[in-house]
């Protein structure tokens, strides 16, 4: 009977020692992953940041464009204006060229 108890007593001291060894190797798998899952976060929030700044950049450089374009059409309109006045005031067709009006009075 005591020989069944120490051998019972034995045999849950050796389950208990694979067990831990076990567990022990799981806990130690799990921690190098979330080493890995840390790293790699911050390698991401690293990126979110560089493609944040470079999203800001092109709404700023869409927006100097577009301003740029309102500027340029906003001179045409103008000048096409002047031209207009010019016509107007020499008598000339604004959509005549030079040579045209050398040609038609020739």
């Amino acid at each position: 009977m005591l020989e069944g108890l120490l051998i019972g007593g034995v045999a849950l001291i050796i389950l208990n020692l694979v067990v831990r060894d076990q567990t022990e190797f799981r806990l130690s798998r799990l921690r190098s992953d979330l080493l890995a899952l840390n790293s790699e976060e911050k390698r991401l929030a690293e990126r979110r940041d560089e493609v944040e700044l470079m999203v800001a950049q092109i709404g700023e450089a869409l927006m100097r464009a577009d301003r740029r374009q309102t500027s340029l059409e906003k001179g045409c309109g103008q000048l096409a204006d002047k031209l207009e006045l010019v016509g107007s005031i020499t008598g000339d067709d604004p959509g005549t060229s030079t040579t045209e009006q050398a040609t038609d009075s020739a």
